[in-house]
């Protein structure tokens, strides 16, 4: 059944329903079968979801998003030896090349908005205020996707996409604008050498969103 009730009898139908589909400002969807054959059974891991460059919109995240029709530039391999995960040392995800920002200042940020985002009620979120604010802005600043920042900040990919979408909102609201890195540091390196670390899958790599 499809949301209007309707059956869903043959793939035929299923397309045509998905092509009668026009939004309120008058935007039609094209939906056409493909007949390829494809094999069953693949399991996708973690690290191959975190990888998928993808872009959640504000009304329900979790299955309203965007996948991008091109896979963004991979970050590039870490040269000489790798960090071990026993190295891996969290106070890198703030270091300025990565914010733009210093240290303090990013501390004076996560103050400034503190008021308004601190969560009063309920289970205390998983993160802390000022580890919300630095997960909000790496996307922002480096283009990381939500998925390689829920592996790095040890967290759920839902969870990580609600701390987003608040932090967001309080920037906004703030009229605070965190502008984009003209190229990409060179501590994104270490990042990649951190998700494969806690992947089964050693030839993952962190696709940005853009």
């Amino acid at each position: 059944m499809n949301w209007r009730g309707r059956p869903l009898t043959s793939h035929e139908v299923i397309v045509k329903s998905i092509a009668a589909t026009t939004t309120r400002t008058g935007l039609r969807v094209s939906a056409e079968l493909d007949t390829n054959s494809y094999p069953t059974g693949v399991q996708i891991g973690d690290a191959e979801m975190a990888a998928l460059p993808l872009t959640r919109h504000t009304f329900h995240g979790d299955w309203n998003y965007a996948l991008h029709p091109r896979l963004s530039p991979v970050i590039p391999a870490v040269r000489g030896p790798q960090k071990t995960t026993a190295d891996w040392d969290q106070a890198l995800l703030s270091d300025p090349t990565l914010t733009g920002m210093s240290r303090q200042q990013l501390n004076d940020l996560a103050e400034s908005l503190a008021a308004d985002g601190e969560t009063r009620r309920g289970r205390p979120p998983r993160l802390a205020f000022p580890e919300q604010v630095l997960a909000a802005v790496l996307p922002l600043r480096v283009s990381l996707a939500a998925e390689p920042l829920a592996v790095l900040f040890d967290s759920s990919r839902t969870a990580m996409h609600r701390t987003l979408l608040k932090i967001r909102r309080l920037l906004k609201a703030h009229d605070i604008v965190i502008s984009s890195a003209a190229t990409p540091p060179a501590a994104l390196a270490v990042l990649q050498a951190r998700v494969q670390a806690q992947s089964s899958d050693p030839n993952s790599k962190i696709m940005t969103t853009c």
